[in-house]
C-alpha cells in the first residue's frame, strides 16, 4: 500500500492533479490496476491516503521541534517552531505545492484543519508553558493560532515561491522578529 502512496506523489509531482490516474499510479508502482483497487477504490481516495502521509509527516517535524532541548525556553522554541515551519515545507515542496494547488478542496479540508490544528495545540502547550514571559494579557490559545497561520503562510510562501528567503536564513529571521514583536514585551526580544 505504501508503494501505491509513494507512486501517486511521483505521478502527481509529474503530471500533475489532472494528469494522474488510477492505471498511471499502478503501472509507476509496478502493480496491476486491479491491485490498486484493492486497496483504493478510485484516484480522491489515493490522493487522500497521500495528504494524510504528507500531513502526518508535518506534524511529526514540528511537534518534534517543540520538545526539543532548544524549546527549553520561550525563544528557543519559537526558532525551534519556525526551522520546522521551513524544514516540513522542505519534506517534498513541489508535492506540497500541488496538494495545495491542484487537488479539490473537497475532503482535503478536513485533514488540512487537523494538520493546523495540531501544530496550534504543540505551538498553544508551549505558550502556555513560557505564558509568564509573553505580553501582558496575551491569551496562548489565540497567539497559538496566530502564529501558526503567519507560520505557515510565510514558510509556505518562501518555500514554493520566494526561495531567495531561504538564503542566509532570511525567512527565520524575519518570522522570528514577526512573532517575538508579536508575542514579548517591549524590549524583551532579541
Amino acid at each position: 500500500m505504501d508503494a501505491l502512496v509513494t507512486a501517486a506523489a511521483q505521478v502527481l509531482v509529474k503530471r500533475g492533479y489532472d494528469g494522474t490516474t488510477t492505471a498511471r499510479v499502478a503501472e509507476r508502482a509496478g502493480v496491476s490496476v486491479g491491485s490498486l483497487y484493492q486497496y483504493f477504490p478510485n484516484k480522491e481516495a489515493l490522493v487522500a491516503a497521500l495528504i494524510e502521509r504528507h500531513a502526518n509527516e508535518i506534524v511529526v517535524v514540528n511537534r518534534r521541534a517543540l520538545e526539543s532541548p532548544e524549546a527549553a525556553t520561550l525563544e528557543g522554541g519559537l526558532r525551534a517552531a519556525i526551522r520546522a515551519g521551513v524544514d516540513s515545507h522542505r519534506i517534498d515542496p513541489v508535492l506540497h505545492k500541488i496538494l495545495v494547488e491542484q487537488v479539490p478542496r473537497i475532503g482535503r479540508m478536513a485533514k488540512a484543519m487537523d494538520t493546523s490544528r495540531q501544530i496550534t495545540q504543540a505551538l498553544e502547550g508551549h505558550l502556555r508553558r513560557h505564558a509568564r514571559m509573553l505580553r501582558r494579557g496575551l491569551d496562548p490559545a489565540v497567539a497559538a493560532v496566530v502564529v501558526e497561520t503567519a507560520l505557515e503562510a510565510l514558510t509556505h510562501k518562501a518555500v514554493t515561491e520566494r526561495r531567495d528567503l531561504l538564503a542566509g536564513g532570511i525567512v527565520e529571521r524575519e518570522a522570528y522578529a514577526l512573532i517575538a514583536n508579536y508575542l514579548l514585551p517591549p524590549g524583551r526580544h532579541r
